[in-house]
């Protein structure tokens, strides 16, 4: 129950987080259908494509030049990035303190042996997959689009702290429901982890996931998360099935929903 509707909570936190970094007005429902959507196109290629690709067509549809549609989804993907790394850092020194996961010294201010693990691997997933020219080429070409024009797009939202707050908070709240996802997901196994450890877990396999080549990630995504979850401590069919649960929840479970979606908005010539 909890894992379900935890795993619908990213669907509102996208909306906020376009909502929050376009200056113009747009309708909360319409953009939520617009995410669902999502879920379904993803099927066809990676994630990361998926987002920017939907949202720019939504956003030009809904009248905004293609210019400022750009720069706002990049401004979005930029603030994503800045707050996924700063994440990172923060509950990696919490779970070296111990806080929130039972052991370690809480004098202590380095990072526990399990995040720098899950880190190196993580960084060693996405090493490999930098190897490969397309995947290499396809993160340049997002980088590039990302930082084209965002900086006046973000000084367009600054001068509105409501809209920032607004993304900024969707941000979050995208986090939070994942998190709250797998650790539900987990539970359900009769696992059982620090949840610090948790979203150290998830932003690692969600990094891998988005440099991943696959649609939605797929393989990366598991991978990375039941190799996460095992060094962690959860044992290696608790952690597979908690992933599997959690892909199923977030993943194959909206497709349906988001094809129906994906066909309204077609029709109103939203997307």
């Amino acid at each position: 129950g909890t894992g379900a509707v935890a795993a619908a909570v990213p669907f509102l936190a996208a909306a906020m987080m376009i909502i929050g970094f376009v200056p113009e007005r747009l309708p909360l429902i319409r953009t939520v259908l617009v995410q669902l959507a999502g879920s379904f196109i993803k099927l066809m290629a990676p994630a990361a494509v998926t987002g920017v690709a939907v949202n720019t067509r939504y956003l030009q549809r809904a009248g905004i030049r293609p210019g400022p549609a750009v720069a706002s989804v990049g401004a979005s993907q930029l603030t994503g990035l800045i707050v996924h790394i700063m994440l990172l850092i923060v509950f990696g020194f919490i779970t070296g303190t111990g806080t929130g996961t039972g052991t370690g010294n809480a004098e202590s201010l380095t990072p526990s042996r399990t995040v720098v693990i899950v880190l190196l691997a993580g960084a060693v997933l996405a090493g490999s997959a930098a190897a490969v020219p397309p995947v290499r080429r396809l993160a340049m070409r997002r980088l590039k689009d990302m930082f084209s024009g965002v900086v006046p797009r973000l000084l367009d939202v600054l001068q509105t702290p409501r809209k920032l707050l607004t993304g900024v908070g969707g941000t979050l709240l995208l986090t939070a429901g994942f998190v709250i996802c797998l650790d539900a997901s987990i539970r359900a196994f009769g696992g059982s982890i620090g949840w610090t450890v948790v979203v150290i877990v998830f932003l690692t396999g969600n990094a891998v996931g988005s440099a991943a080549p696959t649609p939605g990630g797929l393989g990366a995504v598991e991978g990375a998360l039941t190799l996460g979850l095992t060094v962690a401590g959860l044992p290696a069919g608790t952690a597979a099935s908690a992933v599997l649960l959690f892909r199923m929840l977030t993943f194959w479970l909206p497709v349906l929903p988001g094809w129906a979606a994906f066909a309204y908005l077609q029709r109103k010539e939203a997307i």
